[in-house]
């Protein structure tokens, strides 16, 4: 039986890994990681859309959600 609480564990995805700005230098970063081999101008047109997503990420970890019980039951078609 756990009898841990999602108050006991950081369980945060982005735990000390969100930037307050996504910078040019660590998209090119993440890009080549990924494969991509793609422009300034085309990162720079990205960076509006990932900092959104990042914020609305930060958003739902602040939820208070600690007496919440976790998922036990998946449904596969």
């Amino acid at each position: 039986m756990v009898s841990a609480t999602a108050t006991d564990v950081d369980c945060s995805i982005l735990a000390g890994m969100t930037p307050t700005v996504v910078t040019l230098d660590a998209m090119r970063s993440a890009m080549r990681l990924a494969g991509f081999a793609w422009s300034d101008a085309e990162l720079d047109a990205l960076r509006p859309g990932l900092e959104r997503a990042l914020a609305s990420l930060d958003e739902l970890e602040r939820l208070p959600l600690g007496d919440t019980e976790p998922t036990t039951q998946y449904r596969i078609f």
